[in-house]
């Protein structure tokens, strides 16, 4: 089944990784400057599905990434913005890793 996903305007989704836990993509279009080392960027994630959730599950997050130090914090998910995210590291999660070296890539090339 093909995975869509709602934004407005266009999106420009590109599968980073696949995994035992699920799927990350990125919208390159989306990846904006903010300051000093700090960029913005919108992924979609599909959880693979579980006991719990048999159909798997996807969701929308709007990630902000410090590009230096490696630190991001999800101010947004699934359209709802989130005022007290708290910046954190991966924690090897190579989904996360992967979408923190490509958006800071694109911002820099």
């Amino acid at each position: 089944p093909i995975q869509k996903a709602s934004a407005i305007g266009e999106v420009d989704w590109l599968l980073l990784r696949e995994n035992s836990d699920g799927k990350e993509w990125v919208d390159l279009g989306s990846i904006k400057k903010i300051k000093n080392n700090e960029i913005s960027v919108l992924t979609k994630y599909f959880q693979n599905p579980t006991k719990e959730k048999v159909k798997g599950e996807t969701n929308l997050y709007v990630m902000r990434i410090n590009c230096e130090s490696k630190e991001y914090k999800d101010i947004s998910v699934n359209g709802i913005p989130n005022f007290t995210a708290k910046w954190k590291t991966s924690n090897n999660d190579e989904l996360i890793d992967v979408v923190i070296d490509k958006s800071c890539s694109e911002i820099n090339s």
